[in-house]
């Protein structure tokens, strides 16, 4: 079985069930790290001197789409890893842990970078 042993007879439902069972420590790691960006994105657009009053810091249907969008890009990991593990049944057991890892940098990097932005902009000016 993919999960632990050798012995499954359907490792493509096993490699979505390993997913699956990930997914929301993966939310959780993103959310608790997307709020800490959006905290700071927020103090370094506020006191940039660029946000006009009443203007947002934010748009908000973005903040609403982005944990759709991670999800999404997280579903993109099994469904690239199930088609490759039916073609190649020896491919090794790394291959998921792999694309978990490259999938939450990924995650992670694109999250940071409006904080990071704003930041930067208030410490250089």
């Amino acid at each position: 079985m993919f999960l632990g042993s050798e012995a499954s007879t359907h490792p493509l439902y096993d490699a979505i069930v390993w997913w699956e069972l990930r997914r929301i420590p993966f939310n959780l790691i993103i959310g608790v790290h997307g709020v800490l960006c959006l905290a700071l994105m927020y103090w370094g657009i506020a006191g940039s001197g660029q946000l006009t009053h009443g203007e947002d810091a934010f748009e908000p249907m973005a903040l609403m789409a982005g944990p759709v969008a991670v999800n999404v890009l997280y579903t993109t990991g099994w469904l690239l890893e199930v088609p490759v593990r039916g073609i190649r049944r020896n491919l090794s057991p790394q291959f998921g842990p792999l694309l978990l890892k490259l999938g939450m940098g990924l995650g992670i990097l694109l999250s940071s970078i409006p904080a990071m932005y704003w930041i930067g902009f208030r410490l250089l000016h």
